[in-house]
């Protein structure tokens, strides 16, 4: 597997960006003159880091580049800081960066397949609402996303104002993220308002695999996320198992997401 650690401008965002990228290199059963060559079009996973970490997180604590090089999987890996994966209410259109330029540059720069049935979204915690919020915004170029643990029960945190009258560092990164409580409903960052709403639209919709421990903190919101994706028509496997908010648990089910995947 190659591993590239990108460092450059972007017009989206004000400042230099990185992003760790993963090449799978030739089987040794394949023929070199004939896998490197312009026509042979890789698949490729967008995984997305959790809070507080970059987008060296999964090639650092994951097996992710073995299973990749197995799966003949490009894995992008973008630095997202704390942006929760979103075009901040104070702050930078992350989102739109990841999405759209990011995106493009590394489609055109790289043997990565255009192909919406190739490309793929994963994550956990902060990055598996990362990954639901891709896929549902995005359905054109995004067919299946994978939820570890995924942080979706944040809305309900801030839109109950739990989570920002505490004060503090860490409310206030929840308020540059997503805005005043009072206005999260029904907004861009409001993963279950844009399920419903993808589903009553008539655009393709993503398939989801979503995995997250019975011990953990983000078990109601995955939970409620799971029945309204059902209710909704959305193609969903889910797991629930023993585990809590740790690489534990992640490492136990991002095999069984990877061997999901259409490849």
């Amino acid at each position: 597997m190659t591993r590239l650690q990108m460092h450059t401008g972007s017009l989206t965002l004000p400042f230099c960006v990185d992003f760790d990228l993963l090449l799978p290199e030739c089987p040794y059963d394949a023929n070199p003159a004939d896998y490197y060559t312009g026509d042979n079009k890789l698949p490729v996973l967008f995984l997305l880091h959790g809070g507080g970490a970059s987008g060296a997180e999964w090639p650092r604590f994951s097996r992710i580049e073995e299973m990749a090089q197995a799966k003949n999987l490009a894995v992008v890996c973008p630095s997202m800081q704390n942006s929760d994966y979103t075009n901040m209410y104070r702050g930078y259109p992350w989102l739109d960066w990841l999405t759209g330029e990011l995106y493009d540059y590394v489609h055109a720069v790289f043997p990565l397949s255009r192909d919406r049935e190739k490309n793929f979204v994963a994550g956990q915690s902060m990055g598996g609402y990362g990954a639901l919020q891709c896929a549902l915004l995005h359905p054109e170029r995004f067919s299946c996303a994978g939820l570890l643990s995924s942080g979706v029960g944040l809305i309900d945190q801030v839109a109950g104002h739990s989570a920002v009258q505490s004060g503090g560092p860490a409310s206030d990164k929840i308020f540059a993220s997503f805005g005043p409580a009072e206005e999260l409903y029904g907004g861009p960052n409001d993963s279950y308002h844009l399920a419903v709403e993808l589903a009553q639209s008539g655009r393709p919709l993503p398939r989801f695999f979503s995995a997250c421990g019975t011990e953990d903190h983000c078990y109601p919101g995955n939970v409620k996320l799971r029945d309204l994706l059902r209710e909704n028509g959305y193609d969903l496997t889910w797991r629930e198992g023993p585990g809590a908010h740790t690489w534990d648990f992640w490492h136990q089910y991002m095999p069984e997401f990877l061997n999901w995947l259409p490849l």
